[in-house]
């Protein structure tokens, strides 16, 4: 056990913490819908795409907001492992956790736009959509899902591995 004293009673704001469960939940939802939607035909998804693109627009509010909460409301001070390395990887976990965010909800309304899904939606026609070929956004909005999918586990690794390492139930501060 490292010997490292948190002030865990230190807690984000209500807005941060209901935001950080929302989101968290709809990266939860999107991932599989998105990986679902690859493996059927455009006809057949037409709704879920409507849904996915919705939930995205969430995400980006949400991210949007929490990026303004971060430096209008209080916080509690960054969280010490007993390793000035791994304190430095958590601080960019969730900067680049922001940043990752941002990209795939921007390059999932460039792709909307870009591939006739917002025309296919309004008008009901699966014919309208572009070929994936011909959508140079949507390789992009994949690699931002994929990273954030990589950093949201790592995120989750990080708080077992603080928990196993200080024994400190770190998860006190944003619930």
């Amino acid at each position: 056990m490292i010997d490292v004293n948190n002030d865990l009673s230190q807690k984000f704001s209500k807005g941060t913490r209901i935001i950080h469960w929302i989101t968290a939940l709809l990266i939860i939802i999107l991932f599989p819908l998105g990986k679902y939607m690859d493996e059927i035909p455009i006809a057949e998804k037409l709704g879920l795409i409507q849904i996915h693109a919705i939930l995205g627009t969430v995400v980006l509010l949400l991210t949007l907001f929490r990026i303004y909460l971060f430096f209008k409301a209080p916080r509690p001070a960054d969280l010490k492992t007993g390793s000035k390395i791994n304190d430095l990887i958590a601080v960019w976990n969730h900067n680049a956790l922001y940043l990752f965010l941002l990209g795939a909800s921007i390059s999932g309304i460039i792709t909307l736009l870009i591939g006739g899904y917002r025309g296919a939606i309004v008008n009901n026609d699966p014919t309208l959509v572009k070929p994936h070929s011909e959508i140079f956004s949507l390789e992009g909005h994949e690699i931002f899902v994929l990273l954030i999918v990589l950093f949201f586990v790592l995120h989750v690794l990080g708080v077992i591995k603080h928990y196993i390492l200080t024994k400190e139930n770190t998860l006190k501060r944003i619930f």
